[in-house]
């Protein structure tokens, strides 16, 4: 494999490996659309778990999306999870890829990049694991700090001039005509401006900011701006729902567990503005251009928070070092750092006012 970009003139079709997690997929979508803008003749394949795949199918820059099964994540190394990856490389091999980009950086991903047995492999900045034995790391540029940047610099690097970056984020008409009879029955009348509020995070106690506080913000926005309130999230998260609304004197509209991937993004893309932690949706939110005004703890907000939207992301971090944190005890010292328990320092610096104060300063920007 080459340290040079090869001829994209002589490349055909590609395969990109992106296949978790649901806002870690919306961050790469701008590179479908980056290439496929630059080099119209490729015919562009992702392969996705199948939890994600919802934001990459109905891409326009892409002829095949490859929905890895649920199973793909149990039992990775049993027999039965041999057979599968040994049928899925025959599946990809069929295809005669003539390149793999590997835009999750990790030993899983790598694997499948090169099972594809595509000439060229290359990775983005950050691999890890068995990704450098595996494929090539393509540098990321000094000013690429956001994620979204960083993954670009994959597309620049293959010689895409990237003049506008494009979220190919589809939502087909129907799922915007069941969100709409979802507001409906909860008496929100089509058009009429509504907060968004996802109050879980992936990560559990290191990520969430809790039902109290989020319940003290939406009373305090209850006065101004005013706005009706939609809750939102998975099945799981009915009890995080059902916490705020008991804590709240007129409960907002739960449709917590009540829409798949692409009617939440229909019901984000109607949203006036998007309130939520660090956590898939607000990704959702912001590649479809709704504000989103998003709590941040450990995670570095610079190359994590909404794109386009970093200025709305609230948080502490300057409460996290040295003493709320640690290194693995077995690890050595250069090793990655942990917090020591949930709820982490920094999140819980952030306070109910400055969340509210946040809100009202999207929803002047936004109008």
């Amino acid at each position: 494999m080459s340290l040079n970009p090869p001829d994209m003139r002589a490349i055909r079709r590609v395969l990109i490996v992106k296949l978790s997690s649901i806002g870690d997929v919306v961050h790469a979508l701008p590179v479908s659309a980056a290439l496929g803008d630059a080099f119209p003749h490729l015919e562009i394949s992702w392969i996705v778990e199948q939890m994600s795949a919802p934001m990459v199918e109905g891409n326009p820059y892409l002829k095949e999306v490859i929905v890895l099964p649920a199973e793909w994540r149990k039992q990775r190394f049993s027999g039965a999870s041999v057979r599968r990856f040994l049928g899925l490389r025959r599946q990809l091999r069929s295809r005669q890829f003539d390149m793999a980009l590997d835009l999750q950086g990790l030993s899983k991903s790598a694997l499948v990049a090169h099972a594809s047995g595509a000439r060229y492999r290359f990775g983005y900045d950050w691999l890890r694991e068995m990704a450098p034995l595996l494929e090539k790391r393509v540098p990321r540029r000094p000013e690429s700090v956001h994620v979204v940047e960083q993954f670009l610099d994959v597309a620049r690097f293959l010689g895409a001039p990237v003049r506008e970056v494009k979220f190919p984020l589809s939502i087909p008409p129907e799922a915007d005509q069941q969100v709409a009879a979802l507001l409906q029955e909860a008496e929100i009348a089509e058009g009429t401006p509504f907060l968004a509020v996802n109050p879980t995070s992936g990560g559990g106690g290191h990520k969430g900011w809790g039902g109290e506080r989020f319940a003290a913000a939406l009373e305090m926005l209850a006065r101004d701006p005013g706005l009706p309130v939609v809750l939102i999230g998975s099945k799981a998260d009915q009890e995080a729902a059902g916490d705020i609304m008991r804590r709240m004197s007129q409960p907002p509209v739960s449709l917590v567990g009540r829409t798949d991937l692409k009617q939440l993004a229909a019901l984000l893309r109607r949203a006036a503005l998007h309130l939520c932690g660090d956590t898939g949706s607000a990704h959702i939110a912001a590649a479809l251009g709704t504000p989103v005004v998003s709590i941040f703890g450990r995670s570095n907000p610079a190359r994590l928070a909404p794109y386009g939207q970093e200025h709305l992301a609230l948080h502490h971090r300057e409460q996290c070092a040295p003493v709320c944190r640690r290194f693995h005890e077995t690890a050595p010292v250069n090793s990655k750092q942990k917090c020591l328990a949930p709820p982490p320092r920094c999140l819980s610096a952030v306070t109910v006012e400055e969340v509210a104060d946040a809100v009202r300063r999207g929803l002047r920007e936004s109008r």
